[in-house]
Order: C-alpha cells, then sequence, then structure tokens
C-alpha cells in the first residue's frame, strides 16, 4: 500500500508540475482572454481553473471505484490461492532481501 501511495503521490506532483506548461484553453477562449488586458491578468488562473475541471471526475471516479471493488478484488485474490499459499506468498514479500 505504502508503495500505490508513492506511486499516486508523485503522479499528482509529475502533473502539477507539467500544468503550468500546458494550455487548456479552446482557440475561441485565448483569443477572447489575450485581446484585453482584463483577461491577460486571469489567463494563467483560467489554465488552472480548466485543469483542475478537467482532472477532479477522474479523480472522484477513480476514488469511488478503488473504495468499492477493493474488497471483493482482495476475497478474490484470496479465495484463488490456496489458503496456506496465503501464508506462504505474504512471507516471501514481507521477508527482507539479502543486501537491501
Amino acid at each position: 500500500m505504502p508503495k500505490a501511495l508513492a506511486l499516486g503521490v508523485l503522479a499528482v506532483l509529475l502533473v502539477g508540475g507539467v500544468a503550468p506548461l500546458a494550455s487548456a484553453q479552446c482557440v475561441m477562449c485565448k483569443t477572447a482572454l489575450t485581446d484585453s488586458p482584463e483577461g491577460r491578468a486571469i489567463n494563467q488562473t483560467f489554465n488552472r481553473a480548466i485543469l483542475l475541471m478537467l482532472v477532479a471526475p477522474y479523480a472522484l471516479v477513480g476514488t469511488l471505484m478503488a473504495t468499492v471493488f477493493r474488497r471483493p478484488l482482495a476475497a478474490v485474490i484470496v479465495r484463488r490461492l490456496r489458503p496456506g499459499r496465503v501464508r506462504d506468498v505474504l512471507q516471501r514479500t514481507l521477508r527482507p532481501r539479502p543486501g537491501r
């Protein structure tokens, strides 16, 4: 679980680092914003708002799916493994590797 959390945080940081470089506006919005002084002042904020609106539904659905399907998937995995094999697999993955 800590690996998944670390990968999630890394993905968010990478996307957040690229977000200022991205231009999320369509051509009409960009033209409207760059033609006026007020538009130029809010251009960066407008880009960030568009990216937030793009990412939010995926984050929400992903969280919901992870919450709903976490236990059923774990149950299927445990059911398919023999009862003694679960213990063996856990011991093998939790055992520290030599040289680390």
